[in-house]
C-alpha cells in the first residue's frame, strides 16, 4: 500500500481525472499488451502470450488508475496537442472547464443601462466607475448582510427546492431547470454579489420585476467595477490570465484582489 501510495497523483486522479488521457493511455496498454503477446508467440511460447499479454495490460491499467496516466507527460501532451472537439467529446472544452456558460444573451438585456439607471454608476472619463453613493451603500451591506445561501435565494427569489448548488472548487454555480442563474468564482464574489443585491433590492423600483438571469447579468457586471474586495479589502486589478484545467488552457479576462488572489470576476475574452 506504501508503494501505491507513493504512485499516486491526486492532480490527476480522481475528480482531476482527465478523461482524453486515460482514453490515450489504456489505448497505449492495449498496443503494448499485444507487442508483447505478439513477441511471445515469435519465440515459440503461444501458450504464454494470453496471460503475459493480459499481466502487461492489467500493469499499465493499474498505473494509469492510480496516477492517471502512463506515459509521463501525457497531461501535458494532450492539451498541446488533441484538438479541441475531441476534448469537448469528454467535456474538457474551455466551455466546458469552468461553470456558467448559459446565461441570458447581453443583446436582449442592457445591463449599463440599468446600473446607469439606478446610479450605480457614472461616466469617468471615457469609462465608467462606481458612484459614491453607491460604493458606499454597497460597503456597508458588505459589512452587515449575512452571505450565505439562504440570502442569496431569498434575493434571487428562488425556491430552495428548486435549486441545485455545483461546487468547482472555490467556484460554484446555481442552477434551476438545468440553467444556470448564478456564477460566483470564489466565496469573495459572492459576498459581493449578497450586498449588492441587498443594495439593489432597496434602491431600484423594477428590482422585483427582473428575471433571475437579469439579476444575475446585473450583479456579476457590477463586479467588474468593485474597486474594493470584499475578503480583504485589497484592490482589485483587470487582466488576462492563463486558466489550466486538466486537459485544457485557455485565457480569461479577469478581475482578481491582488492581495488575497481572490478571483471576482471571470470570463472568456471575445
Amino acid at each position: 500500500m506504501h508503494i501505491v501510495d507513493r504512485l499516486r497523483r491526486p492532480e490527476y486522479t480522481g475528480a482531476n481525472r482527465c478523461l482524453p488521457c486515460t482514453v490515450v493511455n489504456l489505448l497505449i496498454a492495449a498496443v503494448l499488451s499485444a507487442a508483447v503477446a505478439t513477441l511471445i508467440v515469435s519465440l515459440g511460447r503461444p501458450a504464454f502470450a494470453a496471460p503475459a499479454g493480459g499481466l502487461v495490460f492489467l500493469t499499465a491499467a493499474g498505473l494509469v488508475y492510480v496516477r492517471g496516466y502512463l506515459v509521463p507527460g501525457t497531461p501535458t501532451l494532450t492539451k498541446r496537442y488533441l484538438p479541441a472537439p475531441v476534448l469537448a467529446l469528454f467535456g474538457k472544452g474551455p466551455q466546458s472547464a469552468r461553470p456558467g456558460r448559459e446565461t441570458e444573451s447581453i443583446a436582449d438585456f442592457d445591463v449599463e443601462s440599468v446600473l446607469l439607471d439606478v446610479g450605480a454608476l457614472e461616466p469617468c472619463g471615457d469609462d465608467l466607475c462606481l458612484t459614491t453613493w453607491y460604493r458606499d451603500a454597497w460597503q456597508d451591506a458588505v459589512a452587515t448582510v449575512d452571505a450565505d445561501r439562504e440570502a442569496l435565494l431569498s434575493q434571487l427569489d428562488l425556491d430552495a427546492a428548486t435549486v441545485e448548488f455545483e461546487e468547482y472548487g472555490d467556484a460554484f454555480q446555481a442552477r434551476v431547470d438545468e440553467t444556470t442563474v448564478g456564477t460566483w468564482e470564489s466565496r469573495a464574489a459572492f459576498e459581493a454579489d449578497i450586498a449588492a443585491a441587498s443594495v439593489l433590492e432597496d434602491a431600484y423600483d423594477d428590482w422585483d420585476r427582473l428575471s433571475v438571469q437579469q439579476r444575475g447579468q446585473v450583479l456579476n457586471g457590477l463586479r467588474l467595477f468593485l474597486d474594493t474586495c470584499p475578503e480583504c479589502g485589497g484592490t482589485p486589478t483587470f487582466g488576462a490570465e492563463t486558466v489550466q484545467s486538466c486537459c485544457h488552457e485557455y485565457e480569461v479576462a479577469a478581475v482578481t484582489c491582488g492581495d488575497c488572489s481572490a478571483r471576482l470576476f471571470e470570463s472568456e475574452p471575445v
